[in-house]
């Protein structure tokens, strides 16, 4: 079920006019059972899956604090290389055998011929990383685990974040699950404000989108020259609108039952250089690398060298979490070049950072930065990446700028330029003091744009994550 379809939308209503009027006990309950249900309506084996990965999970981190001996480390690690195990089998094991395939081929050797098909559970990274970052809050005594069975399946089976996230702490979630909800009317505005304005730019903005690029850069060897460095930045917004488009309905189904998630971006196209751009974008997924990854490396407390090659790594996993396939694995390591890059730049003096010129230049480059590693994610081998800078050598012609792209773009971006002007922690139409004229104004443009827009419904693009 999409959030952008009818058949959520009144599953949801159904499920929203039961859980407003009964007790906070029997809320809990239906949140669980909601949860369940609507992560089988992808697939019921994946489902089951879930089920055992949430009840290892408890059981795990219960023991965990039962135990102060020496084991305890050793438990503990056994459960981060379980959930890492459990991801790489389902998320990785293909791409492991086609690469295996690729270096007897490269060797001289016959490939192989048999190709495993392993179900891929929607989600899986998140929900991963969700519960991996229980077991180190757990381990390192910031939260105490979850007591009751219940409360820690409903941290795990949340649906407005299980399928896409963000991957929110335990320690901002699990105490929300365990207080009673109070749903004021501000929270059903402001939730409902959210979850329509997110709707809108992934149905009006993300899918057309999706549907020009599939047309435009099917295939690398048939492009029309110089084209790539218009289906970049198509691709950019693409990807923005789509994943700011989840989260935002995310937050706002979430704070129509009295919870509040973490902002997932804050206005990322609005960054001067690739550090800000990474503290705006996919918020949840930065800081879970830098909290747990980056800082247990060494952080920047070893000197320079040591500094980027933590950046290095991170950023290689940050690909790798990804997707499984090459073109994941080169994107994560562009990226972590491109900051190690702006990074060196920086500390020998080469970036001022009182210089508005520089400032407006940064923001174009840090944008142009991103969209053409974008275009990484659509290699399917190695040698693909000589067809796109072949391509980037040429420059399009005017009649390829696609007009109507760009102006259909403009709500997503005057609603972000609002914000920066207004520095909002947390996107905000200040709904609740004047909701009739917002709603009216978001009625009719989620209708406008829905069903004059030629395009079908598309997955959401993180999806294949």
């Amino acid at each position: 079920m999409l959030f952008n379809s009818i058949s959520f939308l009144s599953h949801f209503v159904f499920f929203y006019l039961i859980y407003y009027f009964v007790s906070d006990r029997i809320r809990k309950h239906l949140l669980l059972l909601f949860g369940i249900y609507f992560y089988s309506q992808w697939n019921l084996n994946a489902t089951v899956l879930l089920l055992i990965s949430v009840v290892f999970n408890y059981s795990l981190a219960r023991y965990l604090s039962s135990i102060v001996s020496s084991k305890r480390k050793i438990f503990f690690v056994f459960g981060v290389t379980s959930n890492l195990l459990y991801l790489g089998v389902f998320k990785y094991f293909v791409f492991a055998w086609e690469l295996f395939s690729d270096l007897k081929i490269g060797f001289g050797f016959p490939g192989l011929e048999w190709k495993p098909e392993i179900l891929l559970p929607i989600g899986i990274s998140f929900y991963t990383f969700h519960n991996i970052s229980y077991l180190i809050e757990v381990y390192d005594g910031r939260i105490l685990p979850c007591k009751n069975f219940f409360t820690f399946a409903i941290y795990d089976l949340f649906f407005p974040l299980l399928l896409l996230g963000p991957i929110e702490r335990p320690g901002n979630l699990i105490p929300q699950i365990e207080s009673k909800q109070t749903i004021a009317s501000e929270n059903i505005w402001n939730g409902v404000s959210l979850f329509i304005w997110g709707v809108f730019i992934k149905s009006t903005i993300a899918d057309p989108f999706s549907r020009y690029v599939e047309i435009h850069a099917l295939s690398f060897e048939t492009l029309e020259p110089g084209i790539l460095w218009v289906v970049a930045p198509v691709i950019a917004f693409q990807v923005y609108a789509d994943f700011f488009g989840y989260s935002l309905c995310a937050m706002g189904l979430a704070e129509m039952m009295g919870f509040r998630l973490m902002n997932n971006f804050k206005r990322p196209f609005f960054s001067s250089n690739p550090s800000e751009f990474w503290s705006k974008w996919h918020i949840s997924l930065s800081t879970w690398l830098r909290d747990y990854v980056y800082i247990r490396l060494g952080g920047n407390r070893h000197g320079f060298f040591r500094e980027n090659a933590n950046l290095m790594i991170v950023w290689f996993l940050a690909g790798i979490w990804h997707g499984a396939g090459y073109g994941f694995v080169i994107w994560g390591v562009y990226l972590g070049l491109c900051l190690v890059l702006y990074r060196c730049l920086k500390q020998y003096g080469f970036v001022k950072e009182n210089s508005r010129l520089q400032s407006i230049l940064g923001t174009i480059l840090t944008f142009y930065t991103f969209s053409l590693g974008l275009l990484l994610f659509r290699i399917h081998s190695p040698s693909e990446t000589k067809l796109i800078i072949g391509n980037l050598s040429h420059l399009p012609e005017i009649s390829s700028i696609p007009l109507m792209i760009l102006l259909t773009s403009i709500p997503l971006l005057a609603f972000d330029f609002w914000q920066e002007r207004l520095q909002t922690e947390r996107p905000t139409f200040f709904i609740s003091s004047k909701p009739y004229p917002f709603l009216l104004m978001f009625f009719i443009l989620f209708l406008w744009f829905s069903l004059f827009s030629p395009f079908g419904k598309q997955d959401f693009f993180y999806f294949q994550f």
